[in-house]
């Protein structure tokens, strides 16, 4: 593995955001306690707000910060040439998917230990079909074929979301430096109209069968459709994604720095774990309810817990770093994307 000099790894972490890591390591401390509290029937995974509209747990708070702070390192970053335009989305690529591609084993490797395999009884592998999972997997997009995040790691939806947001950000990085409040009132605009359409009818112009329509009703009330457009839809989402535009284009960029701590390097750790963490927390929630059959009181069969998938996401960080395209990407990162 090619190493980063010891003096590019401090001017980096120099012009590292303590503000931007600590919501990063805030929006996965939200995603991590709504999961839990689902898993053990606690207040803390229950949704709330505006049925059909936005309609959430803690965990879809915390994805909304990671959009936010998306959209804010995206305004604070260069801007895009389209003549660099394939550059860009590359890069975008090497910072998202290298690390997804090397949790699909463990997601899978879960989701058949979850799904009985400790009891002898190993499911289905590709529950889809060979290529159905195999292109979901890789690409990220299950939702866009209406399969939410796959069979082995549901909250993977978010891929998809995030690239095809990285996607329109050039385009909507243009109209926010000439039009800032009008673009930011019109994508709140697309976005509410957005989610009122879906939390009613689904995604547009497709065809659903009777059948389908009357699932859909049922959905509503309980506050959202089947598969939960109102959460993958990129014109449900670009509000959120804006206003980080918004906010990095309109705050001077020294109110980003302003925050220390004295843990900064914990917090940037921390932080760098975010993303990995997202990935493999999911498909290893069955290890809390086995710690507890095994006469753990709650608090420690949680510790452990953690602990393991800090463990793992670690591992991740540091076999993704091992990559030539992403080692080098590294070395100009002052505040990773998520």
């Amino acid at each position: 593995m090619q190493r980063i000099p010891l003096g590019e790894r401090r001017a980096a972490a120099m012009n590292r955001s303590t503000l931007l890591d600590s919501l990063r390591i805030l929006a996965i401390v939200l995603v991590l306690v709504a999961h839990l509290g689902q898993l053990l029937g606690h207040a803390s995974g229950d949704f709330f707000g505006w049925k059909n509209l936005y309609y959430v747990s803690l965990g879809g708070v915390g994805v909304s910060v990671f959009l936010v702070l998306s959209g804010v390192l995206a305004g604070l970053g260069r801007p895009v040439q389209m003549g660099r335009y394939p550059q860009y989305l590359l890069k975008k690529v090497i910072r998202i998917y290298p690390v997804y591609w090397l949790s699909i084993p463990l997601a899978m490797l879960g989701y058949a230990l979850s799904e009985g395999g400790l009891e002898g009884e190993w499911p289905e592998l590709f529950p889809n079909g060979l290529m159905v999972d195999l292109l979901g997997s890789l690409t990220g997009f299950y939702a866009w074929v209406g399969l939410w995040g796959g069979p082995y790691n549901p909250p993977t939806w978010y891929i998809a979301l995030i690239m095809s947001l990285y996607l329109l950000a050039p385009i909507m990085l243009v109209c926010m430096q000439r039009w800032p409040h009008l673009t930011l009132v019109t994508l709140f605009g697309i976005s509410l109209s957005a989610r009122w359409y879906v939390g009613q009818w689904g995604i547009p112009l497709q065809d659903s069968s009777t059948l389908e329509q009357v699932q859909g009703w049922l959905y509503r009330q309980y506050g959202f459709m089947p598969g939960r457009p109102g959460d993958w839809f990129p014109p449900c989402r670009l509000f959120e994604f804006g206003l980080g535009l918004y906010l990095a284009l309109r705050l001077p960029k020294a109110f980003w720095s302003r925050l220390t701590l004295p843990a900064g390097a914990v917090v940037r750790w921390l932080s760098d774990l975010a993303f990995a963490l997202f990935l493999v927390h999911y498909p290893f929630l069955f290890l809390v309810p086995i710690l507890l059959d095994a006469g753990l009181p709650t608090a420690a069969a949680i510790t452990i817990y953690l602990a393991l998938m800090l463990l793992a996401a670690d591992l991740l960080n540091r076999l993704e770093r091992r990559l030539p395209l992403v080692n080098n990407r590294i070395k100009s990162v002052s505040c990773p994307d998520f």
